[in-house]
């Protein structure tokens, strides 16, 4: 599992809803498994030319996708 997925998934404990919930740690890296399984698949599907310039799913990917797979904080 990447540095990322642990930090995605860590942040469900650092929202005001949920930051007076102690986090469990196993239920986090289960989070992060399933996180990189969703970034692999994403960065899979932008070598499909839908996902390109001009592609008919361009405008869905820079809105949705890409900030997904490129968010390092």
């Amino acid at each position: 599992m990447s540095t990322l997925s642990n930090q995605i998934a860590a942040r469900a404990w650092c929202t005001p809803e949920t930051e007076k919930i102690v986090m469990d740690v196993k239920l986090a890296l289960a989070f992060g498994d399933i996180l990189e399984e969703y970034i692999e698949a994403l960065i899979w599907c932008s070598g499909s030319p839908d996902f390109g310039e001009g592609g008919v799913a361009r405008a869905g990917w820079e809105k949705i996708c890409e900030p997904l797979i490129s968010q390092e904080d």
